[in-house]
């Protein structure tokens, strides 16, 4: 499973979208490459591997390019806000429920990341330390939060360095996921997302996020952001809501002024990759701040 989320990343990271005039060298367009090709990729592959075993994983991605602003107190940035993260990956395994936060930077040189800018070195203070904060965007209605409450706050974030630096073959783009407490720095031997991404179908990372569990805060901080991302970025497509995982794949790409305001795909590996998503253009820049999100169900087959 590991081989074959790796290549589908890896290859989508340096193909892009079928939309895009070149391949993508910013962290948007890179984090949506992988959400349009990738995931339906990737879901194909595991299908081959996982039914003969009795489990089915349903996958739905979202890409968006704005996210959640948050407010904390910072020796950095002081009280400013920043974003609080890239992308959310959330693992449902029958009654138990996984979820990481994803800060994506891109390497500076091979295999090297670095972190420069308030904004950016207050995302890293925030990942490395959680102390309580805010967010911003009233729709969420979430103030005063604690990961650090009832489990281990530091386990609820990583950060994923995209690197396309390469000298060697396959000579495609890697995503590695480093601790934060180890970021600026090497990359060294820190595992892949799709190493990751397995690792948290089998529990093994990622922090638990079951509703109900002593993590009051983070549950509810991933509930929130999964319900704000489903039901009101796409308030103008509700037939496509998350409860209905249709036959093969459902991708539709949103666009306003020409630019890639967002991407989600609905998929249960049974038909081969879309080449083409649906195209929906926007009249207006979407308002709130809706997480990125990569959700894995895995249940009998």
């Amino acid at each position: 499973m590991v081989s074959a989320a790796d290549a589908a990343i890896s290859h989508s990271l340096s193909r892009g979208a079928p939309f895009s005039i070149k391949a993508p060298r910013t962290e948007p367009g890179l984090v949506a490459a992988v959400t349009l090709h990738g995931i339906p990729q990737m879901a194909m592959d595991w299908r081959k591997l996982t039914t003969p075993h009795g489990v089915r994983l349903k996958v739905s991605a979202v890409f968006t390019h704005k996210a959640p602003q948050v407010s904390f107190k910072s020796p950095v940035a002081g009280g400013s806000p920043c974003e609080l993260a890239d992308l959310l990956v959330v693992v449902d395994d029958f009654n138990r429920r996984r979820a990481a936060l994803v800060q994506a930077k891109m390497a500076a040189r091979k295999g090297t990341v670095q972190i420069s800018g308030t904004k950016n070195k207050a995302q890293l203070d925030l990942f490395t330390r959680w102390p309580v904060f805010d967010f911003e965007e009233t729709i969420y209605g979430l103030k005063g939060l604690d990961l650090h409450r009832g489990g281990r706050g530091l386990t609820s974030g990583m950060y994923g360095i995209i690197d396309r630096h390469w000298s060697n073959p396959p000579r495609h783009p890697s995503w590695k996921q480093m601790v934060p407490a180890s970021v600026p720095g090497s990359v060294g031997a820190a595992p892949s997302l799709g190493r990751f991404i397995v690792r948290m179908i089998f529990g093994t990372a990622g922090r638990d996020a079951t509703p109900g569990s002593a993590a009051r805060d983070w549950v509810q901080i991933v509930d929130a952001l999964m319900s704000v991302t489903y039901t009101k970025y796409f308030h103008d497509r509700p037939s496509l809501g998350p409860p209905a995982f249709p036959r093969g794949n459902t991708t539709a790409a949103f666009f306003l002024q020409g630019q890639a305001k967002s991407i989600y795909t609905f998929t249960d590996g049974g038909l081969a990759v879309d080449t083409e998503p649906e195209i929906i253009r926007l009249e207006r820049e979407p308002e709130i701040g809706a997480l990125s999100l990569l959700h894995i169900i895995k249940s009998p087959a």
